[in-house]
């Protein structure tokens, strides 16, 4: 009963919030960049990797007292488990003119979490 307990737990991979984070996950490497990383068991898709990973942003985005976030400098790593990290820039005030790829940290994290395809 406990083993099929803890393989579901894995397959459905929930969202750990920015709070429940390792040190190792969160690193700060200037004033306004972070290189954050995120795992899930290697039974979660890439698609509610990379929607963890934009949450993860906009936790530490809001927590550090900005407003929007751009991902960049990617690393994929599939083993055991499925982890991502990226180099998050985040930004004050209005959105930067003319970038398209930089999230508002409120919009990311008024959406529901994501939840895992049952394929």
């Amino acid at each position: 009963m406990v083993c099929i307990v803890t393989c579901a737990a894995c397959a459905t991979g929930q969202y750990t919030p920015l709070v429940g984070a390792d040190k190792d996950e969160v690193e700060q490497l200037k004033e306004n960049v972070y290189r954050v990383e995120y795992r899930v068991s290697s039974f979660s898709s890439q698609a509610q990797l990379d929607a963890y990973l934009r949450r993860r942003c906009a936790e530490l985005t809001l927590r550090e007292g900005y407003d929007f976030f751009h991902l960049a400098q990617r690393a994929d790593v599939l083993a055991l488990s499925r982890r991502t990290s990226m180099t998050v820039t985040m930004y004050k005030g209005m959105k930067p003119v003319g970038a398209d790829d930089v999230y508002d940290a409120k919009e990311v994290l008024a959406a529901p979490v994501a939840v895992p395809n049952r394929d």
